[in-house]
């Protein structure tokens, strides 16, 4: 399907949730979907607000397949008996939690199968104990997240979830480093075989088997210009894409703008880790209002912990990272960057977690 069509089915950018979740007729063909959606914009917002906000984590075994895998940098996990569990802990630790749905980047890849990248800023009152908040600390918090969710016929069958973690451990007043120490040392126990996911995500990354986009693609620009940035060093050209005065959103507070700032970001990657090999592992685009285009690029990273930077002392350790970008593109050049991954994961596996 081409990038821009169906354009009935519109993103929620700037639309209020009670306009989003008003009863509508069917306007996009949904095989297997309930009566209640009317697109695949609509799935994803109304379902989100039916488990989270009125806090039926039931209807997960209906909007899940039986064997779906949900894939994070903490590691998989397999089925919907897992999402249930995982829903009623959050809500259980967080039971005022508001999701604020930001935008929803949408594509169809084959007839029936839609790849969606749900944005949200989560907002809630950590009133209960949790895995990776510890105990309750009254704080209030406020992360960005992107689900990355393969659907097809009321199921999601897979799912890529990325998360601030590392700001939402500060949110709650811990300290990340004694965090990410009990977490590595519970990974050097028991069955090391439960990390082989991560070895094998990196090696297949290093493969540098990417996607393919037509080059008419409004992903293909920033795709090239992060491989050309993270794998060629080649910053300046890298930049070229961005607006001079672009918004840039990333992972633990960090908020810019400008060409210097965006590329400061990427340097502080490049510069802790060497041999850098990127892999573009999907795109999605939709058109926004007022001529612009919302571009959500899902990617990997596979280097070694070789530099001093942002991340500490070099320790020689194979990093993962999975990202998220939402872009915003005017005139072909992108506005806006909010970029997701878990910086509290790299910083784990730095410290010697999830395996060799």
């Amino acid at each position: 399907m081409k990038w821009d069509a169906q354009p009935q089915v519109v993103s929620p950018v700037g639309r209020a949730i009670d306009e989003q979740l008003a009863s509508r007729p069917r306007r996009q063909a949904l095989r297997g979907f309930e009566p209640a959606y009317s697109d695949i914009v609509d799935y994803i917002i109304r379902c989100t607000h039916r488990i989270w906000e009125q806090k039926n984590a039931g209807l997960c075994a209906t909007h899940y397949a039986p064997d779906c895998c949900m894939h994070t940098l903490n590691g998989p996990s397999v089925g919907v008996e897992a999402v249930i569990q995982g829903t009623v802990s959050t809500l259980a630790a967080f039971s005022d939690r508001a999701v604020v749905g930001e935008d929803v980047i949408w594509s169809e890849d084959a007839p029936g199968l839609y790849l969606s990248s749900h944005r949200i800023t989560s907002h809630g009152t950590h009133l209960g104990d949790d895995a990776l908040g510890g105990a309750a600390s009254m704080a209030m918090s406020g992360v960005t997240t992107i689900a990355d969710c393969l659907v097809r016929a009321n199921l999601i069958v897979e799912e890529w979830l990325v998360r601030d973690n590392l700001l939402a451990v500060r949110q709650a007043g811990l300290d990340p480093a004694a965090v990410v120490q009990q977490q590595s040392l519970q990974d050097l126990t028991g069955d090391q075989a439960r990390h082989r996911w991560r070895r094998d995500w990196i090696a297949a990354v290093r493969k540098g088997q990417s996607v393919r986009l037509d080059s008419k693609h409004p992903g293909a620009g920033p795709a090239q210009a992060l491989a050309k940035a993270f794998v060629d060093k080649e910053f300046g050209a890298a930049a070229e894409i961005v607006s001079p005065a672009i918004e840039v959103r990333w992972p633990s507070n960090r908020r810019g703008f400008g060409r210097g700032y965006w590329l400061g970001c990427l340097m502080q990657i490049s510069a802790s880790l060497h041999d850098l090999r990127f892999r573009l592992d999907h795109c999605a685009a939709r058109p926004l209002p007022h001529g612009d285009t919302a571009v959500a690029l899902r990617w990997s990273l596979a280097g070694v912990h070789r530099g001093l930077g942002v991340w500490g002392k070099p320790s020689g350790r194979d990093v993962l990272v999975l990202a998220v970008s939402h872009l915003r593109l005017r005139g072909g050049l992108v506005i806006e960057d909010i970029t997701v991954f878990d910086e509290l994961a790299v910083l784990r596996q730095i410290a010697g977690g999830l395996g060799a």
